[in-house]
């Protein structure tokens, strides 16, 4: 028997059962029996020095305690209270450390989480229109930190939302983007009301401001402009009648399918037109008859290479006409460009001059030499140096460049002045092939025509272009010489009714097949020249631009802005959607083109599996889109030239004049009381018992700080309403300055298909990141996929030495071009050696 049996916890299954003759012979005394059942010390710990010494029992251990023994049932009793505490012990949860960094259930005292911060700054503070994605991923950190404080608020537990199905989650993702979008366009028209008011009050100081926007000045000088219009009226009726614009035509042909002689390749039988997938400005030339130039381009002018804000046009054509003089070769006409946002609100300009009226005539010799020839060759016949041009442009050159403008308030300004060369060949624009369909070719012609009327009113002379150009198709249409740009001889009426009859089956239904759609009839081709004449019309007269929407102030100005016009595209090239796109711009319909709502409309169509996947022709409708946008907006701008009283000015940017007044007023009173409004206006404190009294009070007394109010409101309101005005929230290439961006130059706004997960100063960032603290060193950034980072103690702004000891700014550096960086750069500095 082993010896440690007897030093092991008592159990009920190890406890001796006791007789009634076992307990008769039981010793009375306990030494003796616990003799018998102990060994003795030596033995336990295997002598007196033999073993290991063990630590003695904790208290209240759960074995076998020597001494008095009590009963068996207290004993056991006391065991089970034991265990039972233990096991309440073991439930009940550990008092917290009292400094615990973590949420503990149950702690009093414990701190409410650090609210949730927005990494992204409101985009009412930015200085320009964000795009929806950005303001998008804003909303929704505003709106979670807003559902965060009410919660904290109310003591509300954050609602557990389970697993959603797909049709669940596309419509929660449908109701949250209608939201967004409601979001948004509340934020553009109060963005655009800031922005506007913030750059009237900037710039309506600046000459170029005054001169579209001032009455007293705008007028004066419209008057004049429309006088100076009157030669190019003359020359218009001139060429008109001389049948110049017989052929003309907006029509363009495909680059792939032109022969390179303003007609088409032969097609085979049943072979159509089919656009690009991604449509261009370039993707068209003209046909025949439409590379027709203006004439009036090529007329000498001088060049301004960059003019101040400042100066006025009054005081550069006294200069022009007191070096220039106003006869034969010398000053005609000043032109001056929309001011440059990028380059500091300055102006380009052109000086126009009149054609030397002495002509240089040739006399025949007979010998059949030419004189110019021989003045060239010396007697011996060896060549001389050219001379100089000594035409009309060149004269006026050196006569005035270099001259100073003098300005005792604003300063002297030094005119540099060059010969204006114009573009060989300009440039002209495709359309978006919506304006190709019947429906927008009806739209766009009662535009054009309600456009020529009030154009011809403002010249003021009983012109009437509408009925000249009317006149003129009708007589090619008699002469029969309308024909179709690139195709076909033209279906009349009475052969499409010929047709139209021999096609219908014995039941009175057509035959589809036969007819070919895409060819245009007689009436169609009627419209579309009367409208390509008009457009003409106003560009050529007016400088004015039907489909950009915009008015220059002479040809050069023009051409800067829009070289060489617009084409249309073959309508053979106009697909189903296309069609149906173009019939509701032209009729004000909504897009046509919508998502599905539910999923049952793709279950009864095809497969509820093929919704995962991206449509084939999803890239097209989103085209589609964009080209039914920018109809439409083409169509509101026209409409805030002809009905300007009927366009809404808070979707502009602009306010009614009495609201207005009102919302300014309001900023100027203070109620103290219940009975007393305090007078805010600058330097005055009066009290009134109304605000009624106050009203009149402020008529009364205030009536110059009223009007500057309403005239600072009317000013805003007329520079949102003008079409073509300068955009400050935008690159130039979106407002109707039409300046080239330059290369060095990062467009204003926030990229297309922004996304907050995909910005890179945003991949270690957290919702309740302080932006502070990771802008500590602005310079390391990752730009693109390259590390930037800032050399040791560099500060930003501080000069850099270079090679001879000297200090300099950063100035712009451009390198590069090519595969290996070979060619220079027009900022490069470096030394070429190419030759060596």
């Amino acid at each position: 028997m082993d010896t440690m049996d007897n030093f092991r916890s008592p159990s009920i299954k190890a406890e001796p059962r006791w007789g009634r003759e076992d307990m008769m012979d039981r010793p009375q005394g306990n030494d003796g029996y616990r003799s018998r059942r102990s060994p003795g010390i030596p033995e336990r710990r295997g002598g007196p020095r033999g073993g290991r010494n063990r630590s003695r029992s904790p208290v209240m251990i759960d074995r076998y305690q020597p001494g008095n023994r009590m009963p068996r049932d207290d004993y056991y009793g006391q065991s089970r209270d034991h265990a039972s505490r233990d096991r309440e012990d073991r439930r009940r949860p550990p008092s917290p450390a009292a400094h615990i960094d973590r949420y503990v259930p149950g702690e009093n005292g414990a701190k409410p989480p650090p609210p949730r911060v927005n990494v992204l700054p409101n985009p009412l503070s930015m200085e320009y229109q964000v795009g929806f994605n950005y303001f998008a991923e804003w909303w929704r950190v505003e709106q979670a930190i807003k559902e965060d404080k009410e919660r904290a608020k109310n003591g509300d537990r954050r609602p557990v939302t389970g697993i959603k199905g797909e049709r669940e989650s596309r419509e929660d993702r449908d109701k949250e983007r209608a939201q967004i979008q409601v979001a948004y366009d509340v934020y553009k028209e109060e963005l655009q009301v800031k922005m506007a008011r913030t750059f009237v009050l900037q710039h309506k100081g600046e000459e170029w401001f005054k001169e579209r926007y001032l009455s007293e000045i705008r007028d004066p000088f419209r008057q004049r402009l429309m006088e100076f219009r009157h030669g190019a009226l003359a020359q218009w009726q001139q060429d008109l009648d001389n049948g110049v614009f017989d052929e003309f035509t907006l029509e363009g042909i495909y680059k792939t399918e032109s022969n390179g002689a303003g007609g088409v390749v032969e097609r085979e039988e049943g072979e159509t037109v089919a656009a690009a997938e991604v449509l261009g400005v370039g993707d068209l030339v003209p046909s025949r008859g439409g590379d027709i130039r203006d004439e009036s381009a090529l007329q000498p002018a001088l060049l301004f290479k960059t003019l101040a804000p400042m100066v006025s046009r009054e005081k550069i054509e006294a200069l022009c006409k007191e070096h220039l003089g106003e006869q034969g070769g010398g000053f005609k006409w000043l032109s001056l460009s929309d001011p440059n946002p990028l380059k500091k609100y300055h102006r380009i300009g052109w000086i126009m001059l009149h054609p030397n009226s002495e002509l240089e005539t040739v006399t025949e010799r007979g010998d059949g030499r030419d004189e110019d020839k021989e003045a060239e060759e010396g007697e011996d016949g060896a060549a001389l140096e050219p001379k100089a041009a000594t035409g009309p442009a060149e004269k006026a050159l050196e006569a005035i460049n270099g001259k100073t403008i003098y300005d005792e308030t604003r300063g002297d300004f030094t005119c540099h002045v060059g010969v204006h060369v114009p573009p060989r060949e300009p440039r002209k624009k495709a359309l978006w092939d919506l304006f190709s369909a019947p429906e927008r070719i009806d739209r766009d012609l009662a535009l054009a025509k309600r456009l020529v009327t009030r154009f011809d009113q403002e010249l003021d002379n009983g012109t009437d272009g509408v009925s000249q150009v009317e006149q003129r198709v009708e007589n090619l249409r008699d002469k029969g010489l309308l024909q179709p740009a690139a195709t076909g001889p033209v279906k009349t009426k009475d052969e499409k009714a010929s047709e139209d009859g021999m096609d219908e089956d014995d039941d009175g239904e057509v035959d589809e097949g036969t007819f070919d759609d895409d060819i245009d009839d007689e009436d169609l081709l009627v419209k579309k020249k009367t409208l390509d004449l008009l457009v003409e019309y106003l560009r050529r007269v007016f400088n004015f631009c039907f489909f950009c929407v915009f008015e220059s102030d002479s040809v050069h100005e023009l051409t800067r802005k829009c070289p060489g016009g617009h084409l249309r595209r073959p309508r053979a090239s106009l697909s189903t959607a296309a069609k149906n796109a173009a019939k509701a711009s032209a009729h004000g319909q909504p897009f046509p083109l919508k998502r599905k709502e539910s999923a049952t409309e793709d279950v009864e169509h095809g497969s509820p599996v093929a919704e995962k996947f991206p449509r084939k022709d999803f890239k097209a409708d989103q085209q589609l889109l964009r080209a039914f946008n920018w109809v439409k907006i083409f169509e509101e701008k026209i409409l805030q030239i002809l009905e300007p009283e009927n366009v809404d000015v808070k979707k502009l940017g602009g306010k009614p004049l009495d609201e207005g007044v009102d919302e300014e007023l309001k900023k100027h009173v203070k109620q103290e009381d219940e009975a007393k409004f305090r007078c805010k206006v600058p330097d005055c404190t009066k009290l009134f018992k109304g605000e009624s009294f106050w009203r009149k009070h402020v008529e009364k007394r205030h009536t110059e700080w009223l009007e500057t109010i309403k005239k600072d409101l009317t000013l805003v309101n007329t520079y949102v309403l003008d079409p073509s005005h300068i955009a400050p929230s935008r690159s130039d290439a979106n407002s109707n300055g039409h300046f080239p961006m330059n290369n060095h130059n990062i467009h204003a706004g926030t990229p297309r298909g922004f996304n907050l997960a995909n910005m890179p100063m945003m991949n270690n960032f957290t919702p309740n990141f302080s932006p502070q603290t990771a802008l500590a060193n602005p310079f390391q950034q990752n730009f693109g996929n390259h590390t930037v980072t800032a050399p040791n103690g560099w500060v930003p702004g501080m000069p850099i030495p270079s090679e001879d000891g000297t200090l300099h700014q950063a100035g712009p550096m451009r390198r590069g071009g090519g595969q290996f960086n070979q060619r220079r750069g027009p900022y490069d500095r470096r030394q070429s050696n190419q030759n060596m």
